[in-house]
């Protein structure tokens, strides 16, 4: 019964210390751990401001807003995400014998490999862009184009063809595509660590460590 009774008062203790650290105690940079070939974390300011960075690939993701501390983790929120991070360039029509879809980018690594789906009326097909950005489907009536690109997975985006007999389009990403955007996104924060998920990766055991200096 001593026993317990010590355990329960030590976890009280416990808990009592986080709740207690004030903003400056908490200000800091927190690095992911345990991501092979990716960096990334976040730095909490003192006056609840943060900002967010993710590298991968020679990718760079970013992010910022403001932070608060709620039974015993951080909570998150970045200004609102636009509405679309995709600009339609140009679509019309084009006397071939396919439906044409083509990204453009200063960054040419951002281009490969988006994966693009089109709609129509006989069902859906699934291709993805070559090294040029440049995908081609079989001529078909299209109703709309869904687009997922592995460097900007949190920004989906779908194209509804109003013009159905458009079979050349071109996209390119708007400038706040890179930004990485936060509501309510939460970690649990346990001494000098950070642990959940990651805005930008599958899963939900990822930690980001305090970094001391």
């Amino acid at each position: 019964m001593r026993k317990t009774i010590i355990i329960v008062f030590s976890l009280l203790l416990a808990g009592l210390s986080v709740r207690s650290q004030t903003p400056k105690d908490l200000a800091g940079s927190y690095y992911l751990e345990g991501v092979k070939d990716t960096k990334s974390g976040f730095q909490l300011k003192a006056n609840y401001t943060f900002t967010f960075f993710f590298n991968y690939g020679g990718i760079d993701r970013y992010g910022s807003g403001r932070w608060t501390e709620e039974k015993n983790s951080i909570v998150f929120n970045s200004r609102p995400k636009p509405f679309r991070l995709y600009k339609l360039l140009s679509a019309r029509r084009v006397n071939d014998n396919f439906v044409t879809l083509k990204f453009t980018d200063p960054n040419p690594g951002v281009i490969k490999g988006i994966e693009c789906t089109l709609f129509t009326s006989r069902g859906r097909q699934k291709l993805y862009t070559d090294g040029e950005g440049v995908v081609r489907f079989p001529r078909n009536v299209v109703d709309s184009i869904q687009v997922f690109s592995p460097f900007f997975p949190d920004h989906p985006f779908t194209y509804i063809v109003s013009n159905k007999i458009q079979n050349s389009f071109e996209f390119a990403f708007e400038k706040g595509m890179a930004e990485v955007f936060f509501e309510d996104f939460t970690l649990r924060l346990v001494n000098n660590m950070l642990s959940g998920q990651h805005p930008l990766l599958n899963g939900n055991q990822f930690r980001y460590v305090k970094d001391d200096l």
